[in-house]
């Protein structure tokens, strides 16, 4: 299973939004007609704020998605893969932060606005640089943070785990985004039990990591949920080799013990 435009992310040759958007499609075969549909609002939106500059403008296109066009943050506390989706997220107005993000930024640009993604902690942000000041956005519900806000909620998050650094709030790469976005798909579908599309989507983390141990555990876990067990073994046996410290490997040697030993048929 190969998928070409993940293939080359180090390299950046496509917008993210752009990969994003083939993602959808690989899911879902109306993917476009939402796709359509949303950059003709944002177009009939954000047409009107063109008198507009700066951080005006930035919170006037604040204002518009989450209350105009509705955005929300997703109302489960385990989302499926619905609230993943750029095209079902703009079907049903609401999802995760970092697909909230994602067409925040999308509909930013459109009003020729040019803001970051931030890897940040918990979930990204948006960065909005403007006269030599540097604006975040939350995108759970579009709050607009400064900076000594953003080193609070560091903090509060980390539970000063971690010491704050300005660094740490570059615009993430798109390998960064792209494997995070993939990381919660894959959560949700394995939620959900939908084996067949969670072995797709570590696929495509496989395309953009190739030989990430923890990918391949993952794809034999979902493996062995769809009953290829002998795949399985195989992505077991690679982590437990490529990673003998981590604490799932000791689980994962005692299940493959468990698989090779001889099964005894009582008659």
């Amino acid at each position: 299973m190969r998928f070409s435009y993940l293939e080359h992310v180090a390299h950046e040759i496509l917008p993210t939004i752009e990969i994003v958007w083939e993602i959808s499609r690989t899911f879902h075969s109306d993917s476009d007609q939402y796709v359509s549909d949303y950059y003709q609002q944002i177009r009939e939106m954000t047409h009107k704020h063109e008198a507009l500059t700066g951080i005006e403008k930035l919170q006037a296109v604040i204002q518009d998605f989450y209350f105009e066009l509705g955005f929300s943050d997703a109302p489960e506390p385990a989302v499926g893969a619905q609230r993943i989706l750029l095209d079902r997220v703009i079907s049903y107005r609401t999802g995760l932060p970092i697909s909230l993000a994602l067409l925040l930024q999308e509909t930013a640009a459109y009003a020729g606005i040019q803001t970051d993604l931030v890897d940040f902690p918990g979930y990204p942000l948006l960065r909005f640089d403007f006269e030599q000041q540097s604006y975040f956005v939350d995108p759970l519900h579009g709050e607009l943070l400064e900076g000594h806000q953003v080193q609070e909620r560091f903090e509060d998050v980390t539970e000063d785990a971690l010491d704050f650094s300005w660094d740490m709030f570059e615009a993430a790469d798109q390998k960064t985004i792209l494997m995070r976005y993939l990381t919660e798909l894959k959560h949700a579908m394995i939620h959900d039990r939908e084996f067949a599309n969670a072995l797709t989507v570590v696929h495509m983390l496989l395309a953009i990591s190739p030989d990430d141990p923890y990918e391949i555990r993952d794809r034999g876990y979902v493996l062995e949920e769809l009953d290829c067990q002998q795949a399985a073994v195989d992505d077991y046996q690679y982590f437990v080799e490529q990673c003998p410290d981590d604490p799932s490997a000791q689980l994962l040697r005692l299940q493959l013990e468990t698989w090779a030993a001889p099964q005894h048929v009582l008659h």
